[in-house]
């Protein structure tokens, strides 16, 4: 295959093109690194590589191309990587969409990766008082094509509050995002309250795509996912399952895991081409 990693001129994004692509040519595939501008040459090649959600056009572009995309982001396992600041450890990779959730529901890998990973299932929880709805970033919106950040969680608050008016709601937008505001009818958390402290006695999580819905599951939390976030195989879909949102079983939950430690991968993995060797089977399913 030829492959092209569309980087922007930050060195994390450099750094993480060679690593990937390095492990790539390890397995016979022809690659380069090609500068993110509006002049982008996206022709001659059948895979593109981006770190995350760069362009709602781009990806379009791609898909009526018929050019694969592989997506990068930071990794759902958080842990950080020694002498760099800012960085981390591990990188999520999904094809053709902004998470694997297609994969993940059809997978059923072992526990072999997942037992290199600190993440921990916490027991179910019962009871619970609070809505916690984790936002996403304006960029996020634009990339789906949804309303303006702002305006959707206005919307949802309004909606649950009808649904479950004794539930107390708490919006969490991406903590990141710096043009994020209070929004009517939900109490605002912002850093340096953690996703953890408001986690804590929850009812139940809603978010369209924010990678908050793994902490959630793991704490024993459910989750109504409403887009395509990654714990989406395993919760409720539907804004009405509010009133009683779904919680896997532990062994679902397990599973999950352990098929997504198969998404994240190391610099090092990647530049060795074991990433690789999992990725091209993954490429030729999609």
């Amino acid at each position: 295959m030829r492959i092209a990693f569309l980087a922007s001129d930050k060195a994390r994004e450099q750094h993480l093109a060679d690593a990937f692509l390095m492990g790539a040519r390890k397995h016979g595939h022809t690659t380069e690194v090609r500068t993110l501008g509006p002049d982008l040459d996206v022709s001659g090649y059948d895979v593109a590589c981006m770190v995350g959600v760069k362009s709602r056009e781009l990806f379009h572009l791609h898909r009526q191309q018929g050019i694969t995309t592989i997506y990068l982001d930071k990794g759902y396992a958080r842990h950080k990587r020694p002498g760099e600041a800012g960085g981390w450890e591990y990188w999520r990779v999904s094809i053709n969409a902004h998470h694997p959730t297609r994969r993940l529901a059809v997978q059923r890998h072992d526990g072999d990766r997942l037992a290199k990973l600190d993440w921990r299932l916490r027991p179910r929880r019962g009871g619970g008082r609070h809505i916690v709805f984790a936002g996403s970033s304006q960029k996020y919106h634009d990339f789906y094509g949804l309303r303006g950040a702002t305006d959707y969680a206005k919307r949802l608050v309004r909606e649950m509050h009808l649904l479950v008016p004794q539930r107390r709601i708490v919006y969490r937008p991406k903590p990141s995002w710096a043009d994020a505001e209070p929004v009517k009818g939900a109490d605002f958390s912002r850093l340096p309250q953690t996703i953890d402290d408001v986690l804590g006695n929850a009812w139940c999580m809603v978010t369209h795509g924010s990678n908050a819905c793994f902490e959630s599951v793991c704490a024993g939390i459910p989750v109504v996912v409403l887009g395509d976030a990654v714990a989406k195989p395993i919760s409720s879909t539907e804004l009405e399952d509010v009133r009683a949102p779904f919680l896997a079983t532990d062994e679902a939950r397990r599973q999950w895991l352990a098929n997504l430690a198969y998404w994240q991968w190391t610099l090092a993995e990647m530049a060795s081409g074991e990433a690789w060797a999992v990725l091209g089977e993954e490429i030729h399913a999609s």
